[in-house]
C-alpha cells in the first residue's frame, strides 16, 4: 500500500464527511464511482480481474440495488403505492417488479388525476431499456440473490458461494451497468416534465383550499 503523506492537503482529502450526503442518489452515485475507479485500475495495471472480482461484482450489484430503491422512492408520490418503498430486502427481481409497478402506476394515475397523458416514445424508451437492464438485474439475482455471494465465499449453510467453473465477463457487466444507470438516473428526468405539472396542479388546488378556509375563519 502506498504511505499517504500527512499534510495540509491530504488531511483535506482524506477527512471524509460521511453526514453530508445522506440520500439514495448520493449513495448510488458513489458506489458507482467506485466501480468506475476499479475498472480503470484494472485496465492501468494491466492486471486481471480476478484480484478484485468480488468487491467489483457487490459494488455492480449494490448499484442496481440502490437505483431500483432510488426509483420506487421517487415515483411512489405520483403512484399511489407503496410496494417496497422502505423495503428491507436485497431481491433484485422484486425491487425490479416494484419498480416498472411504480412507474406504471404513475403513467396510469398522471392520466386519471391530471389529464396528463405520456407520450408513447417516452414510454416506449422506458421499456426498451427496462429490457436491457433486466439482462443484468436477473444475472445477478442468479448469482446472488441475497447480495452475500460477492462478500463471503460460502453461504449461511456453509455452501460454496459459486459452483464450480461458473464465469462472469466483467464487460458485459461494465457495459450494462452504464445502461442500468441510464435507466436509474435519468429516468425520473425524463418523465419530471409530467410529474411536475401535477406537482404544480396540486399546489395550486392546495394554495385555493387554504385560501377559501381562510375566508371562512370567523373573526
Amino acid at each position: 500500500m502506498t504511505k499517504i503523506e500527512r499534510n495540509k492537503q491530504t488531511e483535506h482529502q482524506f477527512n471524509a464527511f460521511i453526514d453530508y450526503y445522506l440520500s439514495f442518489p448520493s449513495y448510488l452515485g458513489s458506489y458507482k464511482r467506485s466501480f468506475d475507479i476499479l475498472i480503470k485500475d484494472v485496465l492501468a495495471t494491466n492486471s486481471h480481474v480476478d484480484y478484485i472480482t468480488y468487491p467489483l461484482l457487490f459494488l455492480a450489484r449494490h448499484c442496481m440495488e440502490l437505483g431500483l430503491k432510488t426509483n420506487i422512492r421517487y415515483f411512489a408520490k405520483y403512484s399511489g403505492k407503496d410496494d417496497y418503498v422502505k423495503a428491507g430486502t436485497h431481491d433484485l427481481e422484486n425491487l425490479f417488479r416494484a419498480f416498472e409497478l411504480h412507474v406504471e402506476k404513475t403513467f396510469e394515475n398522471l392520466k386519471s388525476k391530471y389529464g396528463i397523458e405520456v407520450e408513447k416514445e417516452d414510454k416506449k424508451s422506458f421499456k426498451d431499456l427496462c429490457k436491457e437492464v433486466e439482462n443484468l438485474n436477473s444475472t445477478f439475482h442468479a448469482l446472488d440473490k441475497n447480495s452475500d455471494a460477492f462478500r463471503y465465499p460460502v453461504d449461511k449453510e456453509q455452501n460454496p458461494s459459486f459452483n464450480k467453473g461458473e464465469r462472469i465477463n466483467i464487460i458485459d457487466v461494465s457495459e450494462l451497468l452504464e445502461k442500468s444507470m441510464t435507466l436509474f438516473v435519468h429516468t425520473a428526468d425524463v418523465f419530471a416534465k409530467y410529474t411536475d405539472y401535477a406537482d404544480e396542479i396540486e399546489n395550486y388546488y392546495e394554495g385555493l383550499m387554504k385560501e377559501q378556509y381562510e375566508q371562512n375563519m370567523p373573526y
